[in-house]
């Protein structure tokens, strides 16, 4: 049982809690948001206020309005969703001994400037949390407002199994649990079986008083910086710290494993992609038994909406085939395409996520992964299938090479001549080449791998490609265009005129990553201008785009005016005006 409190006790403890670290460069916590959690001390039963609604007899539901719920030693506290809403605030304090949070799940934005649980255990028990889930999203949090999903306060003197939460995307620690190795009573704290989801800056955060994390996993997109996957800190008392059968992934940005000081650190079967893991093969999966969505965590099982679920590894009942893309542990990204003799869909198999941007039709599977896997299942045989990349494909849970299956470009694009020259520009998702001895070869140029630029007159000119044709574009008069057997109309792939102006952000002589973003007052694509790549990560929602940028260059066509620019690193930006006539 809990209690929803009113009014907020201010008094609390005077010693800094926050590292200098964190003060300086990330404000984690600040005073009053420490205040807030250290001084919320009365304890009482009762049932909690503040209750919307019920969904059935599963749960309760709570909408968060600036409550504090208390918890008391002894006591259980489950089954209840709670809804941020739009960064509405809620403080859970548990700080008594041997309770019990579990089956908690959470929606909406988390607010600014919070932690959402301050617990310890004060009684030299146990305590425990489990099966929770943090909110869909925080979207940006400046750095002086990020919040914590779990605060461990430094009096915490007993032991907190923390078991299959699921930390998604809060803005500053998912559990921030050294305080009391370094700066409180010595308590302790084992995560086993959590997940991790950019977690901004720190996924687990632990001392080396006797603290561990078991079977988990932490992602990082590589978007955003200062990023750790654990934190390990020295701390006053005796006991060491253990990471332990665990997989870390920080997509070049950040560390997977940092520490604070000199502090007694045990690693074993840990796998991160930045080699401070004794495995170098990470794999991005949420852990079994971790929830992964608010309702199902606060149901305390799956989702209802199990019909519209991806298929995984439990369809025992299936008789399809699988195909697994692993991207995981690779640079960069790749693009795959397959084609199958029977129905496909997406699944879920070894922790493979659902992507929206992979497509299915009719047996023809395309997608691409950078540090992720896509999974399918399928019915039939495999026929064709085209790996541009580092990623490994399985089959059935076997390597395959896929020289095996058909050809690297299995597709063919044809152009007619008309008798009359036409100058052409054509674009492929995937790769495209001109073909030796071909009018081709002679007339048309590659950029970029996905895109070539030629002119026809007479006869026939071919090209093998992967992937599927985007565009086709006619600066003047037509040809023909054939793809494999199937003539096309060109129009269908050349709804607008070119677009005359081009922006180009460079990253080829800077270091580290650029992430930017703008907008103009007519229309914009991507481009590959200048021998420029195209990023599945970059995003065009109507007059907006955003995107990143390492080594390379990102470039799009646009017509009209640039309303907004932002730019956040040292890629260099060339906008150029009628860059076709140049």
């Amino acid at each position: 049982m809990a209690r929803d409190e009113s009014v907020r006790d201010t008094t609390g403890p005077a010693e800094q809690t926050v590292s200098d670290d964190e003060r300086n460069n990330t404000s984690v916590i600040d005073r009053r948001s420490y205040l807030k959690l250290a001084g919320a001390t009365a304890l009482a039963t009762g049932v909690s206020a503040g209750a919307a609604s019920a969904a059935g007899d599963d749960y309760e539901v709570i909408e968060a309005r600036g409550q504090t719920i208390t918890i008391d030693s002894g006591q259980t506290w489950e089954n209840k969703l709670i809804d941020f809403g739009n960064r509405n605030e809620i403080s859970i304090i548990a700080k008594g001994t041997n309770w019990t949070v579990r089956n908690i799940g959470f929606t909406g934005t988390i607010p600014y400037n919070t932690a959402v649980f301050g617990v310890c255990d004060s009684g030299s028990g146990t305590s425990v949390m489990e099966n929770i889930y943090f909110g869909e999203s925080t979207g940006e949090q400046p750095a002086s407002t990020r919040s914590i999903c779990i605060w461990v306060d430094p009096k915490h003197n007993g032991h907190l199994d923390v078991t299959n939460v699921n930390f998604n995307v809060p803005g500053n620690n998912g559990i921030y649990g050294s305080a009391p190795a370094y700066n409180g009573n010595g308590g302790t704290v084992a995560l086993d079986s959590c997940y991790g989801n950019d977690c901004h800056h720190t996924a687990f955060r632990i001392g080396d008083n006797g603290m561990s994390i078991d079977n988990c996993m932490s992602y990082k997109s590589g978007t955003r910086a200062a990023n750790r996957n654990a934190w390990v800190w020295e701390g006053k008392y005796d006991g060491g710290a253990t990471i332990r059968n665990s997989h870390f992934i920080t997509n070049g940005v950040g560390d997977s494993i940092a520490t604070n000081g000199n502090p007694n650190l045990t690693i074993d079967n840990v796998h991160t992609d930045d080699g401070h893991g004794d495995g170098s093969n990470p794999e991005h999966f949420v852990p079994e038994g971790c929830p992964k969505s608010g309702e199902e965590a606060a149901s305390g099982g799956s989702s209802n909406s199990a019909s519209s679920t991806p298929s995984t590894d439990e369809d025992t009942d299936r008789s399809e085939n699988t195909l697994l893309v692993d991207g995981v542990g690779t640079a960069g990204d790749t693009r795959y395409e397959f084609t199958v003799s029977g129905a496909a869909e997406k699944a879920t198999i070894k922790g493979a996520t659902i992507d929206d941007g992979d497509s299915i039709e009719s047996g023809h599977i395309t997608g691409r992964v950078a540090g992720w896997r896509d999974a399918f299942r399928f019915a039939g045989d495999l026929e064709e299938l085209t790996i541009e990349g580092d990623a490994r494909v399985f089959v059935n849970g076997e390597r395959v090479d896929p020289a095996d299956y058909g050809q690297e470009k299995p597709h063919m694009l044809t152009l007619v001549g008309n008798g009359t020259t036409a100058n052409y520009e054509l674009t492929v998702d995937g790769t495209i080449e001109t073909i030796e001895g071909d009018g081709s070869d002679e007339y048309a140029t590659v950029s970029s791998g996905n895109t070539v630029e030629g002119s026809i007159e007479r006869a026939a000119q071919r090209f093998r490609f992967s992937g599927t044709l985007t565009d086709v574009t006619f600066l003047d008069d037509s040809a023909q265009v054939y793809v494999d057997d199937q003539q096309i109309d060109p129009e269908q792939y050349n709804e607008q005129e070119l677009l005359p102006h081009a922006i180009v952000i460079d990253g080829t002589d800077t270091d580290g990553r650029t992430t930017y973003a703008f907008s103009v007052d007519g229309e914009v694509i991507t481009s590959s201008y200048r021998d420029a790549s195209v990023n599945p990560g970059d995003e065009i929602d109507g007059h907006s785009v955003s995107g990143k940028v390492d080594d390379g260059l990102d470039a799009y066509w646009f017509d009209g005016d640039i309303a907004d620019f932002q730019l956040s690193g040292n890629a260099n930006v060339d906008v150029e005006y009628n860059a076709r006539s140049n």
